[in-house]
């Protein structure tokens, strides 16, 4: 897939929020379709640089040949964002003037079905969203065919936020006594069988929360949206701003947590952003992003 089919969410008003302006250095930690990365280059023009990381080496290679008209300004790095602030200075960049975490996923991430991400398309229980997600090749099998019971029912209650998590591991366990849960497929169906019919009627598929607690855990995303958080800190110049876009409540709930530090931090943002009616109509994935802003005291 040579060309990203992601829609990148609030654009413009995280464009406005970050002061994005001609020249300097700017970092988009989160990489995925290019289209923020897009949006920096061509607003920090005509000798703005733009630093994006990304996991996963095919949003690296599109990007590499969507963006290749700016030249150097546009400097992809192959790692996880919660070391941007080392891989910077490996780099001999001691200061930025402006980063952007877009927390979501991507959707040429989702369309990827070797990495198991989605239970609406067959691929290998992988969930990884790169060869450097996570520091010790967990997989989603991995958990689901190696974790004990009580460890993987808290893992989908915390991550997931799912009700049902109790007889969605109960199922789990019987299945995985007989062989080995290896397809996404797979695992779908196996929570669709444990959860009441009723959840069918609700908004959203019954291995949505599971799967996204997996995912979570896979890639260790709490923890390295902390660490992201202080890495930016202590990367950004002094009144330069961090603008974080969050999809779930858990997310957001640690981006407004180290934002209260008063230390460090000014808030720009009294309550997130929320994208407007018209994106949402064109994007659906809008619906549940949060925009917070804060200045580097």
């Amino acid at each position: 897939m040579n060309q990203t089919v992601h829609i990148p969410v609030m654009l413009e008003e995280t464009m406005l929020g970050l002061e994005v302006r001609p020249g300097g250095v700017w970092v988009d930690g989160t990489l995925g379709g290019g289209s923020h990365t897009r949006a920096l280059l061509e607003r920090s023009a005509p000798d703005g640089i733009v630093y994006s990381f990304d996991v996963d080496p095919k949003a690296l290679e599109r990007a590499k040949e969507s963006l290749a008209s700016f030249g150097d300004r546009f400097q992809p790095v192959e790692a996880n964002f919660r070391h941007l602030d080392d891989r910077l200075a490996e780099r001999g960049v001691m200061s930025v003037d402006g980063i952007l975490l877009d927390l979501g996923v991507s959707s040429d991430e989702i369309a990827d079905s070797s990495k198991g991400l989605s239970f609406m398309t067959e691929g290998p229980l992988d969930m990884r969203l790169g060869p450097k997600a996570n520091e010790d090749g967990l997989t989603a099998a991995d958990i689901v065919n190696t974790w004990k019971p009580n460890e993987i029912e808290q893992l989908i209650r915390e991550f997931g936020e799912e009700k049902f998590a109790k007889r969605i591991v109960d199922a789990i366990v019987t299945a995985r006594k007989s062989s080995r849960i290896t397809r996404t497929t797979e695992l779908a169906g196996i929570i669709k069988q444990a959860v009441p019919s009723s959840y069918e009627r609700g908004r959203i598929h019954p291995a949505t929360r599971t799967f996204q607690a997996l995912r979570i855990a896979v890639n260790d995303e709490m923890e390295t949206l902390k660490e992201a958080i202080d890495g930016a800190h202590r990367i950004l110049a002094p009144g330069a701003r961090l603008a974080v876009i969050a999809f779930h409540s858990l997310e957001d709930r640690i981006v407004k947590v180290a934002f209260k530090d008063k230390e460090r931090w000014e808030p720009l943002t009294k309550r997130p952003q929320e994208a407007t009616e018209q994106e949402i109509t064109k994007n659906s994935r809008s619906r549940s992003a949060k925009l917070r802003i804060a200045k580097k005291k």
